[in-house]
Formats: C-alpha cells, sequence, structure tokens
C-alpha cells in the first residue's frame, strides 16, 4: 500500500513538472498575443486599415455587431499622429489605446469639433515645439498629449444594418492617419514705412 502511494506522488510530480514545463515554453508565444501584439504584426505604422468582422473579434473581447471597426497604429517616438476623417452626421467614435491596453483618449461625433474626426496626438517633447511654432492647422483639432511611446486608435462608425454599408464604407474611405508635420504661420509682413516720401 505505502509503494502505491509513494508511486502516485511520483507520478502525479512528474505530470505537474511536465505541465509547468509546457506553460513555461509556451509564455514566449501567447503572452504576446495582446491587441498591440497581433496588429504590429498585420498594420504598419501610420496605416488605417477597416478590419473584418473576424478580426476585429480577435482583437476586441467586447465587438459590438452594430459597428464596423478601423484601426491606425501609431509610434510617438517617430513622429505625432494626425487623424482626419469627413464630416457625417452618423455616430463614430475613436479611443486612443497604449501598448498595454489602457485608454488614453476618447472622443465622438458629439465631442468633436463641427462632427469631424481631427485628432492631433503628440508625446510632452512635440507639444513643447507645437506652443513654439504654433501652426495654424491645429485651430479646428482636438490635441492629445501623452507620453505613451507606441499605440493604436480604434475607430468605430455606427452601422446599424447592411443598408448602412455604403454609409460606413464612404466615412472610411475618408480617414487618413498620417504623420503629424508641423506648419509655421507665415511671417507677418513688414509694413512699408511711407516717411520721407
Amino acid at each position: 500500500m505505502m509503494w502505491r502511494a509513494l508511486y502516485l506522488t511520483l507520478c502525479s510530480l512528474a505530470l505537474a513538472g511536465i505541465v509547468h514545463i509546457a506553460i513555461i515554453l509556451l509564455i514566449p508565444d501567447v503572452g504576446t498575443r495582446d491587441a498591440y501584439g497581433v496588429l504590429s504584426g498585420k498594420i504598419p505604422p501610420l496605416d488605417f486599415k477597416v478590419l473584418e468582422p473576424q478580426e476585429a473579434a480577435d482583437l476586441l473581447s467586447d465587438m459590438d455587431p452594430f459597428f464596423t471597426y478601423g484601426v491606425c497604429r501609431f509610434n510617438l517616438s517617430q513622429s505625432g499622429l494626425a487623424m482626419t476623417g469627413p464630416n457625417t452626421a452618423s455616430f463614430w467614435s475613436a479611443t486612443v489605446v497604449n501598448q498595454d491596453g489602457s485608454v488614453v483618449y476618447s472622443l465622438n461625433n458629439r465631442t468633436s469639433i463641427e462632427s469631424r474626426l481631427d485628432l492631433i496626438l503628440l508625446n510632452p517633447l512635440q507639444i513643447l515645439r507645437l506652443r513654439q511654432v504654433q501652426p495654424p492647422d491645429v485651430e479646428n483639432a482636438i490635441i492629445v498629449e501623452s507620453d505613451m511611446e507606441a499605440g493604436f486608435v480604434l475607430l468605430r462608425f455606427l452601422k446599424p444594418d447592411q443598408s448602412w454599408d455604403k454609409t460606413a464604407s464612404s466615412f472610411f474611405d475618408g480617414v487618413n492617419c498620417r504623420a503629424y508635420e508641423m506648419i509655421s504661420a507665415p511671417a507677418e509682413q513688414p509694413v512699408a514705412s511711407n516717411e520721407g516720401q
């Protein structure tokens, strides 16, 4: 009886060791399958992509079937992000998500200026430069400052049924995701003096 108990204990320990080693070996592969990790392999930085329903389901745990999803990946260590979209009366929302999957900022057609997607995302150093340059193209933009290195913007567009396919497609066709380049305001020309004439 004692030998049987010892045998079962040794078998249990061996099985536990095998399971433990298997888990450790799977961590590098399974542990990096977060949303940002998956997107990094599929979407180049500053490239906007409309997600197919299955792709959205793989990335999002709480996917809403009444929305169409698009995503833009960025890296603020390389450049700021400017994301724009067409004016529409339909509901849309944009969510800025960092590498860890935390929501940094969110806006929609009701909180944006004139219901238009016009988002500029910068790190603190780029914000300082923006204040120095004071470019004119930021007047109607939502400017978000974040110290994150990289992340993505998840764009959702309400599509209650298939009759909205054309509207959603037209909206996503007009979305632009690019590096933000600061354009200086034109210098004021000095007024010519009429003295001495």
